[in-house]
């Protein structure tokens, strides 16, 4: 759960997002900030901090970032539709972007992944997008498509996780919802 504030075409915006890190017994939680700028290339600049407040028993620790996002704005943005085929963003990040885990040591993995990330999304027809991630220590890939119910936005994600053998024991499918709006 997230919320968003200010204007960062004007000046900034601000991003809390609250996380539920255990599904099965909801008692684990954590905070994230994300501030950022959006520029007038149709791209944007952020940094954040993921974990800053993280209940007893999680085993996450915070990790800070700075990343660079682009729209490429092809035909259909220059033709006034406001829409771009082509997204992705590139940055670097501590701890979570680049340090792997003690039974990814244990299994003959090295300690630390590249502590770069990014992604690549591309709009295959009308809001179906296909995804490309690394992030930091492994790669993950899947589909995105956006419906709308009554006029309000739901977007719903399937994909899989740890494509390479950088991290973790097996590939996962991973699904997310979400949906937003504007008070």
């Amino acid at each position: 759960m997230g919320i968003g504030l200010g204007n960062p075409y004007n000046s900034l915006g601000l991003q809390a997002t609250f996380v539920s890190i255990d599904l099965t017994e909801w008692e684990e939680y954590s905070m994230s900030l994300h501030l950022h700028r959006q520029l007038e290339c149709g791209c944007g600049v952020a940094v954040g901090v993921e974990n800053i407040m993280l209940t007893e028993g999680g085993d996450s620790e915070s990790s800070h970032y700075i990343v660079f996002s682009q729209v490429l704005q092809g035909d259909d943005y220059e033709n006034g539709n406001g829409a771009s085929k082509l997204h992705y963003s590139i940055g670097a990040g501590t701890n979570r972007y680049g340090q792997k885990s003690d039974a990814d040591v244990e299994a003959g993995k090295s300690r630390y992944g590249t502590y770069v990330f990014g992604n690549i999304s591309y709009e295959l027809f009308n809001e179906f997008n296909a995804i490309l991630d690394w992030n930091g220590i492994n790669l993950n890939a899947g589909i995105s498509k956006t419906f709308f119910v009554s006029n309000v936005p739901l977007g719903v994600s399937l994909g899989l996780a740890d494509l390479t053998d950088n991290s973790g024991d097996q590939v996962r499918f991973i699904f997310g919802i979400g949906t937003g709006f504007k008070l």
